[in-house]
């Protein structure tokens, strides 16, 4: 989580001093790392919140769209794994170790894919280590 966000600011810095935008920025050090576009960097980069299996049942879409149908029925927690989404329970969120009750959930509507929440969850739960 945080090599993204580190990411996500190197680029914010390259934009600004070369006066590209923030995604050409981010697509050039995708490229400089051998990827051929910053989502396909990202998602080689995002197994925070699966870095082993685990005794749980997971609800797993390929889609954002179907993910958030799953958790408005069912409810649960959107997380992310190499641009896929799954949908948990709080015991999964108990055995990475995070709250999951903190109110900082409910800030991010459950989900860990909208564009701020990486960044909001790691501010929350650096203070709190």
């Amino acid at each position: 989580m945080d090599r993204i966000i580190k990411i996500k600011n190197k680029a914010k810095i390259l934009a600004r001093e070369k006066g590209i935008k923030t995604k050409t920025a981010l697509d050039l050090l995708a490229q400089e790392n051998n990827f051929s576009n910053w989502k396909s960097y990202k998602n080689s980069l995002d197994v925070f919140w699966y870095k082993k299996s685990s005794p749980f049942l997971n609800h797993w879409f390929a889609k954002h769209v179907d993910a958030l149908s799953h958790q408005e029925q069912n409810g649960g927690y959107i997380l992310t794994f190499k641009g896929q989404y799954f949908v948990t329970e709080k015991e999964y969120i108990e055995h990475l170790g995070l709250n999951p009750d903190d109110p900082i959930w409910n800030i991010i509507h459950y989900d860990v894919s909208h564009s701020n929440a990486l960044k909001k969850l790691t501010r929350v739960f650096k203070t709190k280590s």
